[in-house]
This record gives C-alpha cells, sequence and structure tokens, in this order.
C-alpha cells in the first residue's frame, strides 16, 4: 500500500469558552488497513524517526468549504518518507594498477 494516512478535518471551534479549550476541532479517520500499513511501516524501519526517537509525520492541509458554506481545513498525515535526495557516493573509477 502506497503512503497510507489519515485524513481528518479542522473547524473553528464555535463553543470555544476558554483559553484551555482548542481553537479548532474535527473528526478524522483511518482505514484499519492504512492504520495496519503504519503501523507495519513504522515497526518495519521504514519510518524516519527524529532525535528523540518519535516517528516523523508529514501534515498536509487543504482550505475548503463545506455544503453549508462553513470553512474547514482538510488534513492528510502520513509517515515521513525517508530521504531519496541524498546522492549516492559512486566509487572511484579502477586503473589498470590497481586490478594488478
Amino acid at each position: 500500500m502506497a503512503n497510507p494516512a489519515i485524513n481528518a478535518s479542522l473547524f473553528k471551534n464555535e463553543r470555544k469558552e476558554s483559553q484551555n479549550q482548542p481553537d479548532f476541532t474535527g473528526p478524522g479517520s483511518v482505514t484499519p488497513e492504512n492504520l495496519k500499513a503504519l503501523y507495519e511501516a513504522a515497526v518495519g524501519g521504514q519510518a524516519v524517526f527524529d532525535d528523540n526517537g518519535n516517528i516523523k509525520i508529514r501534515v498536509a492541509g487543504w482550505k475548503k468549504e463545506s455544503a453549508k458554506g462553513t470553512a474547514y481545513i482538510s488534513l492528510s498525515l502520513q509517515l515521513e518518507q525517508p530521504r531519496t535526495d541524498v546522492p549516492a557516493v559512486a566509487p572511484a573509477a579502477a586503473t589498470a594498477s590497481d586490478l594488478f
């Protein structure tokens, strides 16, 4: 499964009564298959870890509007992928003197 994700939405918290309550809140979901794939990638060494040993994730968000006209942010959370843009060190070309 390529890039399993957790999806969520954030809406302005219209019931906020104190500074301790969140400014935004909303529902989220993950399929059992995606949850299993995320777990297997994490324990299978396919995850990227930070300096504290925590699994790094990427969060993406899109501004959207609900059918009722309410603005919200749609979120996708995925495991951060290992970097592939790090150039591999190519072996030095062998010369005749290296061979004998």
